[in-house]
């Protein structure tokens, strides 16, 4: 007589866990709620709050919601819900700047910020049904990996379409873990598979589910290296120089900001919180600070840029410019003084510096009185800046998001600047979410990231993604410190995302295998 493991039941599917059969049997209410207040718990991994596990949390109630689901409607519906959760808690600073600068009502403000959130959570759903229906097509695979490779899958499609939306990313839920210390190798890329692979195990293994078994191999392995770089790190760049550097946070309000009899007194008080601090190497102000177009205002400053030069100071700005044929504009940052250098931003945000799909949906917002932006993209393929003898890329607010960008420019810089104007998101989480992401960037490349705003978070972050410098939010004040320069590369910059790919190469591998050995034994 065959003896039945008290976790589990028997059906014509094979074995099944009591958990599963719990949760296949549940009411699809209830499952949905634990799922929508699972993914609001996944914002807490992020800062300002910073408490880890949240997370980590919300992907295990994710793998168990899509493993034991009896159904592809009710997959769609759970993924649905964890993703609804964490969206919705998680970008809803979305909705301050609409709000608030939109210049439409509150009803409209909330439902364009649900709309939005609508096509995240998209992104979700598909990867919950995919994974669902790649578990029942290739059972010989352990499901966790499917959760993996589905839900990792999305958040790349997430991350690139429409230029993408690449903001709270699984790797971003590690910060104060020992998984920080992949990034210079494998990038937020790697530690999102990471993440995401962890929790799914985790769920697979509460769910009885053995083939899972075999990749707490990887997991292991993974969460032990950086456990071991943690406390033995690995120097992967040099430095080599250090410059003074003010950093000017204007806190001019942002329905102020653009307002023609503002221009020319926030240039005033930017230009008089520079001459106060021409000792610096390096003085930065923040996204548009200057207001004026390039090409109007440059000749209006020479005698400034020429004091500049004369104490050996360099001045970064963000300033906007347009085409000779007045048609395109830019958002740009400019170095003068005793550096150089015009760069245009690449990656534009979407429905604030363009509109996907303007032929279709312009004229909707045009009915409800919005007003939207239309702003060119600069090329690929432009120089950093150049700041005294030192080369420093360039990215301007929303460029800092993308892993890939950052990347690309590591090699020509000394150092990382990021300018922005998070004045848009109020007291809004989004700032500090922003903030966060800068210090991954700057753990990747292993470079300092000066970053420069409007209304805060001004900050140094050092080459090892660590806050060393930070100034007051909604306060007009300037911080100054030294900023370190470094040469080199980290195993990021030289092979991108292959250490991600690799992983989930491996992953495969190891499941297959484990499958052959598992069937073996059953022949015998």
């Amino acid at each position: 007589m065959n003896a039945t493991r008290p976790d589990a039941i028997n059906t014509k599917a094979g074995r099944v866990s009591r958990l599963e059969n719990i949760l296949s049997s549940a009411s699809p209410l209830l499952l949905n709620l634990i799922g929508l207040i699972a993914g609001a718990l996944g914002v807490t991994s992020f800062a300002p709050f910073d408490f880890w596990p949240g997370y980590f949390i919300s992907l295990f109630v994710f793998g168990l919601l899509i493993m034991s689901s009896p159904s592809g409607k009710s997959v769609a519906w759970r993924g649905l819900s964890v993703a609804l959760g964490f969206f919705g808690a998680g970008i809803s600073w979305v909705y301050v700047s609409i709000a608030e600068y939109g210049q439409v009502g509150s009803l409209i403000a909330g439902l364009i910020t649900l709309a939005f959130i609508g096509v995240l959570c998209t992104f979700w759903v598909i990867s919950a049904w995919g994974a669902w229906r790649l578990i029942r097509r290739f059972s010989q695979l352990p499901p966790s990996l499917w959760v993996t490779l589905a839900l990792l899958t999305g958040e790349w499609a997430r991350s690139t379409f429409f230029t993408g939306f690449p903001w709270l990313l699984p790797g971003y839920a590690i910060e104060h873990t020992w998984l920080f210390e992949l990034l210079p190798i494998g990038g937020v890329s790697l530690t999102s598979a990471v993440v995401v692979l962890t929790s799914s195990v985790a769920a697979g293994l509460c769910l009885n589910h053995h083939q899972s078994r075999a990749l707490l191999i990887p997991v292991v392995f993974l969460w032990g290296s950086a456990a071991y770089l943690h406390y033995v790190p690995i120097a992967w760049v040099k430095e080599t120089g250090t410059l003074k550097t003010t950093l000017v946070q204007g806190n001019v309000k942002q329905d102020q900001k653009w307002l023609p009899e503002m221009a020319r007194q926030s240039l005033g008080d930017y230009q008089q919180a520079t001459m106060e601090h021409l000792d610096s190497d390096l003085i930065v102000w923040p996204e548009t600070a200057i207001t004026y177009s390039y090409s109007q205002i440059r000749p209006h400053l020479t005698s400034f840029r020429q004091e500049l030069a004369n104490t050996n100071t360099t001045l970064v700005t963000g300033i906007p410019d347009v085409s000779d044929n007045r048609r395109d504009y830019y958002n740009a940052i400019w170095a003068t003084g005793e550096g150089f250098g015009l760069y245009y931003k690449q990656r534009l945000v979407p429905f604030g510096e363009y509109l996907p799909l303007a032929q279709y949906i312009g004229p909707i917002l045009d009915v409800f009185g919005m007003p939207m932006s239309n702003f060119r993209s600069g090329d690929s393929n432009q120089p950093v800046l150049q700041i005294g003898e030192w080369g420093a890329a360039p990215f301007i607010c929303y460029e800092i998001v993308y892993a890939g960008q950052v990347r690309a420019m590591v090699r020509d810089s000394d150092f990382l600047i990021t300018i922005s104007n998070d004045g848009w998101f109020g007291t809004s989480i989004g700032p500090w979410q922003h903030l966060q992401i800068a210090q991954f960037r700057a753990k990747e490349a292993g470079r300092y990231v000066i970053r420069s705003t409007n209304t805060g978070i001004t900050a140094f972050i050092n080459e090892r993604g660590e806050i060393v410098h930070q100034a007051p939010q909604f306060e007009k004040t300037t911080l100054t410190a030294e900023t370190k320069t470094f040469t080199g590369i980290t195993p990021y910059v030289q092979w991108g995302n292959g250490p991600a790919l690799l992983l989930l190469g491996l992953c495969f591998m190891i499941g297959y295998f484990s499958h052959l050995i598992g069937r073996k034994r059953l022949n015998d």
